[in-house]
């Protein structure tokens, strides 16, 4: 079995003095979700698949979800990782929407499936072409995969796109799986499509990461009961349990109430960053383009032609000479783009947006 390096996830250790390069919001602390802890509660866990009481808040967060639709799992990646555990056979075609988080891509490679690849286009507003779509798809495909609202782009599926998606997939009995992780960051406040209701064969994957609790490992698959139950056979190979303390912290964050604030808390710091980044952009335009997110808290931005480098090597630069971190394009299958988080404090955008401008000069300078 041959593992690939997954780039991304290491290039992100990397030592710097401010971190841009990530994909989420500034993260809550412990006492914004609980402040009287029950220190008698025992540190087990208890149903593998999760509390009857947790899947039912999440369920509630989705239109038309039951609790019977819904297996908790250690966050999106063993969701994504336990539905390829259980649709994939070797040889399945693996059909993704690109740019992406490449995580479940890797390990449909690692279980032996092939991974056919079609790109959205900046030039096309990051819009998906239906005439590729349409032309990709095959009697082999046994997923159609992508992130909706997308990493990194910010761009997001409306209802008609993901319908006509899962009518596609439907033609040839493939199942849809949306990485929904971005789920409230979309800047009209509105979640974006999912395949769930438009499909048998659709599944959601999410988890607490991107509302700011990167740390109780909380995630979730919503599908068909028959989906569900198999996937749960899966879980009691890989994690049997997600954490105990982090599905107590879940329940309290999922209550809609503490989810509402904690969406509208995120919202007000990506907003007023994103002002700024735009309004940077714009300003220097000719270093620098882009298609605005819908959602999401990263820009991808494409730099000028005239540098020379790719996208690995204008962000191990940035980093040497400016210490602060970006994530490269080619670690989302498109090279010259970087990925820009600007969830970050809003204290801190200026300066991430300074030493950029600073840096980009002298590139230009260099390659003129």
């Amino acid at each position: 079995m041959k593992v690939e390096e997954f780039k991304l996830e290491r290039w992100l250790l990397k030592p710097c003095e401010i971190d841009a390069g990530g994909g989420g919001v500034t993260k809550l602390k412990l006492r914004d979700i609980v402040t009287n802890i029950d220190y008698d509660q025992l540190l087990n866990y208890g149903p593998t698949n999760g509390s009857e009481r947790l899947r039912r808040l999440i369920a509630e967060w989705y239109p038309g979800v039951k609790a019977e639709n819904v297996l908790v799992t250690t966050a999106t990646s063993e969701a994504n990782l336990l539905c390829n555990l259980h649709l994939l056979e070797p040889g399945d075609e693996y059909l993704a929407i690109y740019p992406l988080y490449e995580q479940t891509t890797g390990f449909a490679k690692i279980l032996g499936c092939p991974v056919k690849k079609i790109y959205l286009s900046m030039d096309k507003k990051w819009k998906l072409d239906f005439k590729l779509l349409r032309k990709s798809v095959t009697r082999k495909t046994k997923i159609i995969f992508f992130d909706n609202p997308n990493n990194p782009t910010g761009a997001c599926f409306n209802e008609k796109e993901m319908k006509a998606i899962c009518q596609l997939a439907e033609e040839v009995g493939a199942y849809v799986i949306c990485d929904n992780a971005l789920r409230g960051s979309e800047l009209d406040g509105k979640p974006a499509a999912t395949p769930f209701k438009y499909s048998d064969r659709g599944i959601i994957t999410g988890s607490l990461s991107k509302l700011g609790m990167t740390g109780p490992r909380i995630g979730w698959i919503i599908a068909n009961k028959d989906i569900v139950n198999a996937c749960w056979k899966f879980k009691d190979y890989t994690t049997l349990s997600h954490p105990g303390i982090g599905e107590y912290l879940a329940t309290i964050a999922m209550q809609k109430e503490n989810r509402l604030r904690y969406i509208q808390r995120n919202l007000e710091i990506s907003k007023k960053n994103l002002s700024m980044l735009s309004d940077w952009i714009d300003e220097n335009c000719e270093m620098v383009n882009w298609v605005a997110p819908k959602a999401g808290f990263t820009g991808f931005l494409k730099y000028a032609d005239r540098i020379s480098f790719t996208s690995e090597e204008f962000c191990i630069r940035f980093l040497k000479e400016e210490n602060v971190l970006l994530s490269p394009g080619e670690y989302f299958g498109m090279d010259r783009y970087f990925r820009i988080n600007f969830g970050c404090k809003n204290e801190m955008m200026p300066e991430i947006l300074k030493r950029l401008k600073n840096y980009m000069k002298r590139l230009l300078s260099t390659f003129r």
